[in-house]
């Protein structure tokens, strides 16, 4: 692919083993030397939005008509700072090599993708196509924003996991996440927080224990909880979880992490361009793996907002099917 350089942002904390790292590493440099020989870099990756800068820097010193090919090597939380540091630059396009504990984008291509996106000789060569992102309040999204209990538990096991002065902790993160849940489940301010909510236009205001405002399907590495999000639509799929007791919250979320929700009352889905977010008390806010506290927020679909380029027999995956179906002439479950 002529007048295209490649910007490898790797992230260092997605690799357990130092071979891992290096095997990965050969692959790069095997994919762009002899007769494939072309301008590629890398950049290790020390801490959260480290890249950012990094990758705004590289893009800014790519002449204007070069193309430049963003590759994000890690999980959902390198994505997201790759993303956060090209918006904006038309010469530039984003991948994702899928090696975090989550890789919910590359899920969005199907559970089988991953060995698609990690290898680096078809991934360079593949054609870009463009995608939708969240734009939430300073931050750009191409995953999520969950505000409320998921938010919460995000941040508390966040703080923890990073904290942490041992490394074999995160070998233990689905138990910290698990935990963190149940704590925030637990907090009855957070579960009853009332928000003043705009949705094009629209009073949908109310007490609510989490709005899950989604791009594509998956979540959490392995959750379909917004199974009609359709990534290039277009369009924001908003999941409300109205105020309920603690453990039909917990059931409620259970399912829908399966993307069975429809089966409880307490949600509500819908489809939205803009989103307003508001509350008295503090908004506890993920945003793709990210975590922050904030007064209000204003989401925004911002469509085409940048282009993706994945191997070329891949297309976005239809998992609608995981919804909650009724059977023809059933009358609808509803156990919230």
């Amino acid at each position: 692919m002529p007048d295209t350089r490649h910007f490898f942002v790797i992230n260092l904390h997605s690799f357990r083993s130092a071979n891992n790292l290096k095997q990965v590493l050969l692959d790069i440099d095997s994919c762009f030397s002899g007769k494939h020989n072309a301008d590629y870099k890398t950049y290790m990756s020390r801490y959260p939005r480290d890249a950012v800068a990094a990758v705004h820097r590289y893009i800014t010193s790519t002449p204007k008509n070069e193309t430049a090919r963003i590759y994000a090597v890690g999980g959902d939380g390198i994505l997201f700072d790759c993303l956060n540091g090209m918006m904006g630059f038309e010469n530039a396009e984003l991948t994702s090599v899928p090696y975090g504990s989550t890789n919910n984008y590359t899920r969005a291509f199907g559970e089988d993708s991953k060995a698609a996106f990690r290898d680096i000789k078809k991934l360079s060569r593949a054609p870009s196509r463009p995608v939708d992102v969240i734009h939430c309040g300073t931050n750009y999204a191409l995953v999520e924003v969950n505000i409320g209990i998921v938010g919460k538990t995000v941040i508390h096991a966040n703080k923890i996991l990073r904290d942490s002065p041992s490394k074999w902790i995160r070998w233990f993160s689905p138990w910290v996440y698990t935990l963190c849940a149940a704590s925030a489940v637990s907090d009855m301010e957070l579960v009853g927080q009332h928000y003043t909510v705009k949705a094009d236009g629209e009073d949908m205001s109310g007490s609510y224990s989490n709005i899950h405002v989604a791009n594509i399907p998956c979540d959490g590495g392995e959750f379909v909880p917004s199974p009609y999000a359709v990534p290039d639509d277009g369009m924001l799929d908003v999941i409300t979880v109205r105020s309920a007791g603690r453990l039909k919250t917990m059931r409620a979320i259970s399912d829908r992490n399966k993307g069975t929700f429809e089966k409880h009352k307490i949600f509500n889905h819908s489809r939205r361009r803009v989103i307003n977010v508001e509350s008295e008390l503090p908004l506890c806010i993920q945003i793709d793996g990210e975590s922050l506290f904030a007064k209000e927020i204003k989401l925004e679909i911002v469509p085409n907002g940048v282009k993706f380029f994945a191997p070329e027999d891949l297309k976005f995956a239809d998992y609608s099917d995981r919804a909650y179906k009724a059977k023809p002439g059933e009358r609808h479950e509803n156990k919230g």
